[in-house]
């Protein structure tokens, strides 16, 4: 397998193995291959650090002080466990509940802000700016958060679905092209993606840069030059993609050269001119300010 990066590098976070002094690196403006190996998963990607997963287990590179170091370990790492850019952790137990923190600190203390309970069959559970968003295995999709950006939650607030407890996106429900099969998130913008490769997003903030060009407070669908959709992810404020057809593209913020193009902040989607011989993409990942391509050997693809 082989990991491709492009964007925010000052700390050297996308360069693998880490730097000796990771101090006002360049950005990297267009993918380059930074690593080879028999298993690539990006986990975590930062502002300032990033993490892998890989055949000899995580690795790291980028600044990581005493604080984070309490962040990038296998717990918080899961598919299931994740952390809002308001510092706030939500770790689903594998049964039936999931448990809120006030900070990396107060989890790593075990110390309880509160319990979602009856969250059964949870899959994936993903942070934006302000809030959360959790995946079944049956296909429902829950998000809750900070109620003045309510556009983020994709539903209607009442009093018996308040905006800090999970509540059900009930325009998810009986789409024509199946159930969500994944949910990303990044900044103030989430995405889901159905079985039939279809892409919904909603949110949006009064006054940030998001990587909507008109955000919207419900699902929508997302158009990509009419292509399925295979992968998805979200960073601060650009999105990438991976259709069927092993295109990718690109759209948001192009600041430090997180969408691998030659472009400045675009709102209609870009192809990222990438070619490599006898490898095959696999998957795509945003981080906050940085993308990453993940490939595969054809032959083993």
């Amino acid at each position: 397998m082989h990991l491709y990066a492009a964007g925010f590098n000052a700390w050297g976070q996308l360069q693998f193995p880490p730097l000796e002094n990771p101090v006002e690196k360049p950005d990297i403006a267009s993918f380059q291959k930074v690593l080879s190996d028999k298993l690539i998963e990006v986990r975590y990607a930062s502002l300032a650090y990033t993490v892998l997963n890989t055949s000899a287990g995580l690795r790291y590179a980028g600044y990581i002080d005493e604080c984070m170091k309490l962040g990038p370990t296998q717990q918080f790492l899961s598919s299931t466990a994740a952390v809002a850019g308001n510092g706030i952790v939500a770790i689903y137990n594998g049964y039936d509940a999931i448990t809120q923190y006030g900070s990396l600190l107060w989890a790593a203390e075990g110390k309880t802000d509160e319990t979602f309970s009856d969250m059964h069959g949870i899959t994936q559970l993903v942070a934006f700016e302000t809030g959360f968003v959790a995946l079944s295995r049956d296909g429902k999709v829950w998000t809750w958060g900070d109620e003045r950006y309510d556009s983020t939650l994709g539903r209607e607030i009442t009093n018996s679905r308040p905006a800090e407890r999970p509540g059900l996106v009930e325009d998810l429900e009986g789409l024509p092209s199946g159930k969500i099969k994944k949910v990303a998130a990044g900044g103030y913008t989430i995405l889901a993606l159905t079985e039939g490769h279809d892409l919904y997003g909603w949110g949006g903030h009064p006054a940030r840069q998001t990587a909507f060009d008109t955000p919207s407070s419900t699902p929508s669908p997302v158009v990509v030059e009419e292509n399925d959709i295979l992968d998805c992810s979200v960073g601060e404020a650009h999105m990438i993609v991976l259709t069927t057809g092993g295109d990718v593209y690109v759209v948001g913020d192009n600041t430090n050269g997180q969408l691998g193009v030659a472009s400045g902040k675009t709102v209609k989607w870009k192809q990222v001119p990438f070619s490599s011989q006898g490898e095959v993409i696999v998957g795509v990942k945003a981080g906050q300010r940085s993308s990453f391509i993940v490939t595969n050997n054809a032959h083993l693809a």
